[in-house]
């Protein structure tokens, strides 16, 4: 049996790029080390299908959990969540309320809350993520308003509190992070319940997957908090 970890991507910031294979080259060094490794695409990224919601990751991300039950090699009593920027937002709601089992948690560059960060003009964010594919249907949103309320009705620095108990969280942030200022994890890291830790990384930006310096902490880590 092998413990298992499920990586939470963020929301793209723009089309892809080609040879960014930040995500992949984590999973596949997690893999060499013995975690099976879950690397997913949220809706409306990637080869999934759909549109970006936030409402529809916090499904997303459950479907994906229940479906490590169904592998045969997965040790379903050692599972840990890796999420960088949104990505961790969504699996900090998930942690908190779904009480799933967990063995650790490992947020990355992840906001407190959206305010500052995603755009107060619902319109205005709409149509960049049609312009990036991440909105493919036409109709929509049908609610635009519903749908740009679900960023802001994520907040992290207030649902951290009520992770399971004991469940360690260890929170990563760049020193030069411009789309999640360092402040947000230093709140993150005080509303956060002991065990906990917190790694501020010197000239790090917000794409923390392309760091040299993350396989290693994330390996650590996991090794740390693994049964």
């Amino acid at each position: 049996m092998n413990p298992v970890v499920i990586i939470c991507h963020g929301i793209p910031g723009g089309l892809p790029v080609q040879g960014d294979n930040g995500y992949q080259l984590l999973a596949g060094m997690l893999a060499q080390n013995g975690y099976l490794t879950i690397l997913f695409n949220f809706s409306g990224c990637g080869e999934s299908s759909g549109n970006i919601d936030l409402n529809r990751w916090s499904e997303d991300i459950y479907q994906v959990y229940d479906h490590v039950s169904e592998l045969p090699k997965a040790d379903f009593n050692n599972i840990h969540l890796i999420g960088f920027s949104a990505g961790g937002a969504i699996a900090v709601k998930f942690a908190a309320y779904e009480k799933k089992n967990l063995n650790s948690i490992m947020l990355m560059a992840t906001p407190a809350d959206f305010t500052g960060i995603i755009p107060r003009d619902a319109a205005l964010v709409a149509n960049h993520f049609k312009s990036i594919g991440l909105i493919r249907d036409s109709d929509f949103p049908n609610d635009l308003k519903k749908w740009h309320n679900a960023f802001y009705s994520i907040k992290p620095e207030n649902i951290i509190r009520w992770l399971p108990s004991n469940l360690p969280v260890c929170i990563v942030q760049g020193h030069d992070d411009t789309v999640v200022p360092p402040d947000h994890a230093k709140r993150l890291f005080e509303a956060a319940n002991e065990p906990k830790r917190l790694i501020m990384l010197k000239d790090a930006s917000h794409q923390l997957r392309k760091d040299e310096r993350i396989p290693e902490l994330i390996l650590n880590w996991l090794n740390e908090n693994r049964i």
